[in-house]
């Protein structure tokens, strides 16, 4: 009994220190039946507790688009699976050792992922085996790390399970389009301080990858999961390059080991990626990109990206610098250099004497970003203004005498931009509320959106950027051509003729209507072309073979943009603008100019371009306090 008992006791030591063990070995020593069982049962609880003893897992979970397990949907009907007290929902991913579920809580209520390791592979390996990919997916508790909550074993499968993050990975997020320098920034901060925590546990990532980050749903949280290719650092690993080649730093393509620098290469490479959607070293197979990284051919952000900040440029090329000694040796100087450069909240650096101060983004940038919005504001406004008033002034033949000036022209432009301004408010709250349902809805709205999002991505992205445009300028044909009378009004006024009231509303209420409804519909069209420069033509530049043809497309759409705002602008004094009424002989008529004391007067009672000239306080004119539009009488 002594004799067996005390081994047992150091096999209990061993399993609690979490040393390997060759339970195979220990079997062939064991005594008699009853220890063999004793000890089948002590290496599950060996299985179990070194899944337990570490605390970050490899989930996919909400990573990858659900796929429903067919074991699971054929059986679903007649009775749910359990393992343990959790109850699977749906298979939502799989790997080479694990399965991953979607599963429910049934002690807690809530929602959890369960990867549960495959029988196959529980069968084929060795214990140690097992528990040494165990050991690479635990170790770390830190916010920006997936978190694991406990781990078991039922019906000869062991497993454990973890939060279920609910969101979207950066891949999709980049789907979307590219981020900003701001955005690039904060997602390398967050992931700097999950690297440095995994670093801190002696491990190494070894693939991190916009798929392999997620951003949660409940405030943007950033993520990172997939510790499958993770591996000890102490732990050799030349020869063997893990990860997705893309990311490979130069050196593991070489075959040497991996390091913390070659984690840190990657999520530069992840931070290029995010604010081009491209790679900086690219191949169409792993010997392309090793032939690349032989002949130091790869593409520097500044030429990727020629607008992006300084400051950040500089942070990203030294952590993708082909040599490892010249990267930032930690996670913790990335982190601090993201923050000492972000170009986006610059903090001030206040010299001391004697002292050298730290390079800072110029302080006046944003200032002149300011001014050169403000200029282009005014410079719209102004060249609405000048096309209402010349429109107006040539239609009714207003004698240069009388013609606008530049003031009359930042005045009249702001109130004809006035419509398009309110529809495009209108327009990016909607945008806004669509966007913050999509982001609660999660995967459910992923999912009912992907079929849309394949078939466009089977379309070429030099045809969606072509027929964008098409389909627009269709639709301004079509909206012109339902209000023609407009045209014909404007036509008949200048030309001085009279015209029949049921073909052609010269400056009757109805005018006023048919102009109000064209520009409404004129600033959807011009807000929905803006919209798909600003969110939809990145990604169609990322995609695409032939980017010029692309971006031809995309100044075509701002041109279309521009003639239906200045088409629904022209008319605007004609329908909108309420003029000063006198009665000049008895005849009710319109101060359509003024100069000092001198009138310019429109009588809509006259069919003719003269436009009598008059001066105030005449005997023919008489002074009726009243200010109406054309188109009110």
């Amino acid at each position: 009994m002594n004799a067996a008992t005390d081994p047992l006791s150091k096999l209990s030591e061993s399993i609690a220190d979490g040393e390997a063990i060759d339970w195979d070995e220990v079997r062939a020593l064991a005594g008699d039946e009853d220890i063999r069982h004793l000890l089948e049962h002590l290496r599950i609880v060996a299985g179990v507790a070194e899944v337990h003893r570490s605390q970050v897992a490899e989930t996919i979970a909400a990573s990858l688009a659900p796929v429903r397990d067919p074991a699971l949907t054929a059986t679903a009907a007649a009775e749910p699976q359990r393992w343990g007290h959790l109850l699977l929902i749906r298979k939502i991913g799989e790997g080479a050792f694990g399965e991953v579920f979607e599963a429910l809580d049934t002690w807690l209520d809530h929602p959890r992922a369960l990867k549960l390791l495959k029988p196959e592979v529980a069968n084929r390996a060795s214990a140690p085996q097992i528990l040494h990919e165990a050991r690479k997916l635990v170790r770390v508790r830190h916010p920006n790390v997936v978190m694991v909550h406990g781990a078991d074993s039922h019906d000869g499968r062991v497993g454990f399970w973890m939060d279920l993050i609910e969101g979207q990975t950066l891949e999709q997020r980049v789907r979307e389009g590219r981020l900003s320098a701001g955005e690039a920034i904060y997602v390398g901060q967050e992931l700097c301080r999950a690297l440095a925590a995994v670093h801190h546990a002696n491990l190494l990532h070894r693939d991190i990858k916009a798929q392999n980050v997620m951003r949660a749903s409940d405030g943007g949280r950033i993520i990172l999961m997939d510790f499958g290719a993770g591996e000890f650092r102490n732990v050799p690993t030349a020869g063997r390059p893990q990860g997705t080649p893309l990311y490979l730093a130069p050196e593991l393509t070489t075959g040497e080991s991996a390091t913390v620098q070659s984690d840190i290469y990657a999520l530069g490479v992840l931070l290029y990626y995010l604010v081009t959607g491209r790679f900086p070293v690219e191949g169409k197979s792993l010997t392309d990109l090793v032939l690349a990284h032989a002949q130091r051919s790869r593409r520097h952000l500044r030429d990727a990206r020629p607008d992006l900040p300084d400051s950040f440029v500089t942070v990203v090329e030294r952590a993708i610098d082909p040599d490892p000694a010249r990267r930032f040796q930690s996670a913790g100087d990335f982190h601090a250099a993201l923050e000492e450069r972000d170009a986006v909240r610059p903090a001030p650096v206040v010299a001391t004497q004697g002292a050298t101060a730290a390079p800072t983004a110029d302080p006046q940038l944003p200032l002149v970003y300011t001014l050169i919005a403000a200029l282009v504001v005014l410079a719209a406004v102004g060249v609405c203004g000048f096309v209402a008033c010349r429109t107006f002034e040539v239609i009714l033949h207003v004698d240069p005498d009388f013609a606008g000036r530049p003031l009359d022209y930042l005045n009249i432009g702001i109130y004809a931009l006035v419509p398009f301004v309110l529809n495009w408010l209108a327009g990016i709250a909607l945008v806004a509320v669509l966007t913050g349902a999509y982001a609660a809805l999660g995967s459910k709205a992923d999912r009912l959106l992907r079929p849309w999002r394949t078939r466009l991505e089977r379309v070429s992205p030099t045809t969606l950027a072509t027929l964008i445009p098409a389909c627009a300028a269709i639709c301004w044909l079509v909206m012109s051509w339902l209000h023609w009378p407009i045209v014909d009004t404007a036509s008949a006024l200048h030309l001085g003729t009279p015209v029949t009231p049921a073909s052609v509303p010269i400056l009757s209420p109805a005018f006023g209507t048919m102009q109000h409804m064209y520009s409404e519909l004129a600033a959807i069209l011009s807000f929905v072309l803006i919209l798909a420069v600003w969110r939809w033509w990145p990604w169609l530049e990322r995609r695409s073979d032939d980017v010029p043809a692309v971006r031809r497309m995309k100044w075509a759409s701002i041109a279309l943009a521009s003639i239906v705002i200045v088409a629904a602008v022209a008319p605007r004094r004609l329908a909108m603008e309420r003029f000063e009424v006198v009665l000049y002989k008895n005849h009710r008529s319109y101060v359509i100019g003024s100069r000092g004391g001198e009138l310019l007067l429109y009588v809509p009672d006259a069919v003719d371009n003269v436009r009598p000239r008059v001066r105030r306080g005449d005997r023919d004119v008489t002074p009726t306090d009243e200010r109406k539009t054309l188109v009110g009488r």
